[in-house]
């Protein structure tokens, strides 16, 4: 069994207020790992501190890219955390509104240039310009975001600037993806269409995912493994139909056993 990622007594809090408490927790490669939980339980606060935005009161968190190096990521910086494989999409997506589709997406290939940010922001001017913007070209048609590739990230609607964004953290070519309710104000179609595209990224790039949802449906239709949090707490784990019987499950969702 190959572990990527495992959280080890994860503990946060902020002032007096326990965001997470010793939450334990691993994610096999190639797996789509899901995580559920009401607003408030601590979803989000376990992707910033796997990601390096927060650093947890406890506890530690284990990344192996390669399945065997086994590095300790708890104190790294962001940007670091990232450059290992780590990539993630925010619940509130976080584009640049004033350039294009296609500019939006390239901004994930800037580990890739030789010359970092800069080597994106001049473009074609950059040695190294046309290997990456062909990975990008391929995403675009991938996600079919062909008819937007010129747009501009502020005027499009909601579910393409969400593929837009998912297509930016795909082209980062991570080990490990974390979606943050990607579906979350999508219509059922759209739904549908995401969750095609995630298991598709999961299959074709060989990207470990793991995804927040607080739709339980959408959730149990992607996910192989759920772990459910409640006011901080991991109340339950394992599969799908297994988790969502749980009672502390359903209590956490409908507020009665």
């Amino acid at each position: 069994m190959d572990i990527i990622l495992e959280a080890r007594g994860i503990s946060l809090s902020f002032g007096g207020v326990k965001a997470l408490n010793d939450v334990s927790f691993y994610v096999q490669k190639d797996e789509i790992f899901g995580i559920i939980g009401p607003n408030g339980s601590g979803k989000t606060s376990l992707f910033n501190v796997i990601t390096g935005i927060y650093k947890p009161d406890k506890g530690e968190v284990i990344f192996s890219p390669d399945g065997n190096q086994k590095i300790n990521i708890t104190k790294f910086p962001s940007w670091k955390i990232a450059r290992l494989g780590i990539a993630r999409t925010f619940q509130n997506i976080k584009l640049f509104g004033y350039i294009s589709v296609q500019e939006n997406i390239l901004l994930g290939r800037n580990f890739h240039f030789r010359s970092g940010t800069l080597g994106v922001i001049f473009g074609r001017y950059s040695k190294d310009y046309e290997q990456n913007i062909d990975f990008v070209e391929e995403l675009i048609d991938f996600l079919d975001l062909k008819a937007y590739r010129r747009a501009i990230a502020r005027d499009i609607p909601l579910g393409i600037r969400k593929k837009v964004e998912l297509a930016r953290a795909v082209a980062q070519r991570p080990k490990l993806l974390l979606l943050d309710e990607p579906t979350a104000g999508l219509t059922y179609e759209e739904k549908s269409e995401f969750l095609y595209y995630i298991r598709e990224i999961n299959q074709k790039f060989g990207i470990t995912i793991v995804i927040i949802e607080h739709d339980v449906k959408v959730i149990s239709s992607v996910a192989s493994q759920i772990m459910a949090l409640d006011f901080g707490l991991k109340i339950a784990e394992g599969k799908p139909e297994d988790v969502l019987k749980n009672p502390k499950v359903i209590s956490a969702y409908l507020g009665a056993e």
